[in-house]
């Protein structure tokens, strides 16, 4: 009988790269939301309780400066002390007239004239501190002070509003600020300065380039995360209440490091093949940070092995290498 000839061993044609330490940076990933920057606003309030009879903006609303915001009212409680400090000037200075009178006739004494003269002193003190603080309430609006954007609208048609309580926040809408959260476990390793990259979270925008200016040692208790802040100035592809995704440089480290493309995925989990003896040999790897197309691996390889670079998708465990280039 004629001896059946071989099956040819199935092998894949692959570049293998080996694994070795070298610097990268190391990165973290961090979400947040664009706001104006608070030192770039003005909150408005009135010195006096005062009806808002009608709101004339919204949040995020351009306005110029002089432009009618608020239309607002004296409380009838202003009104009732206006009326009360008119009275008691008027009062005082019929005092002071009849004493002087009196004193002209030696039926008053110097004395009784010098005490209604600061009484009357004293209702004219009052009337123009309340004549004042109720000046742009007799106006019947609130202007814009500063050409800007409405960041806030504290206010509805029809509050009683008390002397003193933000009534709307404006902002020059020239600066702004990224307010990431950040996991406490990794904020130590967070400094001020350290340069961050930011994307929107959506559209395709290129990334723009800021710096940590400030970080808070403290946790939200709504979103469990600590915050670091990221000045910039404003851009059309950044609006004040929008996503954004950041990569964060925390500084360069030696680690070990392969190609990224050598990376695979399984079920959640990262992999590479190695040449072992001419096979590929399947190992799990935990990964970190990339950087110009490489991926810092932490767990799983050594310096010096020989990884698969390309042609890994079509690999199996134990299938033989042909090396790209090796005859």
């Amino acid at each position: 009988m004629l001896a059946l000839p071989a099956m040819a061993e199935v092998s894949a044609l692959v570049q293998l790269t080996p694994a070795r330490v070298m610097p990268l940076a190391e990165h973290l990933r961090a979400y947040g939301t664009v706001e104006f920057a608070p030192e770039g606003g003005r909150t408005l309030s009135l010195e006096a309780e005062s009806l808002v009879s009608q709101v004339l903006v919204a949040n995020g609303q351009r306005v110029h400066q002089g432009e009618v915001l608020l239309r607002v009212a004296p409380s009838i409680n202003d009104q009732l002390q206006l009326q009360q400090a008119q009275i008691g000037v008027r009062f005082a200075l019929t005092d002071q007239q009849r004493l002087e009178s009196l004193r002209a006739r030696q039926l008053a004494t110097n004395a009784e004239v010098q005490t209604a003269q600061q009484t009357l002193a004293r209702a004219q003190a009052t009337l123009h501190d309340l004549q004042a603080r109720l000046k742009t309430l007799q106006a019947g609006a609130v202007r814009a002070p500063i050409n800007g954007v409405v960041e806030t609208v504290s206010v509805h048609q029809g509050d009683l509003i008390p002397a003193g309580q933000p009534l709307l926040r404006l902002s020059t809408g020239n600066t702004l600020r990224i307010v990431l959260g950040v996991e406490p476990e990794d904020l130590p390793r967070v400094k001020v300065g350290d340069a961050v990259q930011l994307r929107p979270v959506y559209g395709a925008q290129p990334p723009l380039s800021g710096r940590i200016r400030q970080i808070y040692w403290q946790v939200d208790p709504k979103t469990r995360l600590t915050q670091v802040v990221v000045p910039m100035a404003a851009t059309p592809s950044l609006l004040p209440g929008a996503m954004v995704r950041a990569e964060i440089t925390l500084g360069r480290h030696k680690t070990l490091a392969i190609p990224d493309s050598a990376v695979l995925q399984q079920g959640g989990r990262a992999y590479c093949f190695v040449d072992v003896h001419g096979k590929a040999r399947q190992r799990w790897i935990e990964t970190g940070w990339r950087e110009a197309g490489w991926i810092a691996v932490s767990k799983g390889l050594q310096a010096g092995e020989q990884v698969v670079s390309l042609g890994n998708y079509e690999l199996q465990d134990g299938m033989a290498l042909r090396v790209a280039g090796r005859s």
